[in-house]
């Protein structure tokens, strides 16, 4: 989902948290949106790929941006 439609899900209530995860395919960062009944949407570019942040400051940055108040950083060990 991107940028602009992610803003109107959060403020119409249908997206409630975001979760920033490691990327799998590369190094850096991913979103992902959670919608009220658990499922998980990334956060895309407007060509639909998952959009990778360099840093986790900038990741958490955008889901501050788009709305959120609850982000979640998750890390694998």
């Amino acid at each position: 989902m991107e940028h602009d439609h992610v803003m109107e899900a959060v403020h119409a209530g249908q997206l409630l948290e975001a979760v920033v995860t490691p990327a799998d395919q590369s190094d850096g960062w991913v979103l992902l949106l959670l919608s009220p009944s658990g499922e998980q949407v990334p956060y895309t570019t407007v060509t639909g790929v998952p959009k990778v942040f360099h840093t986790l400051d900038r990741a958490t940055e955008v889901a501050h941006e788009l709305g959120f108040a609850t982000i979640r950083v998750e890390e694998r060990f």
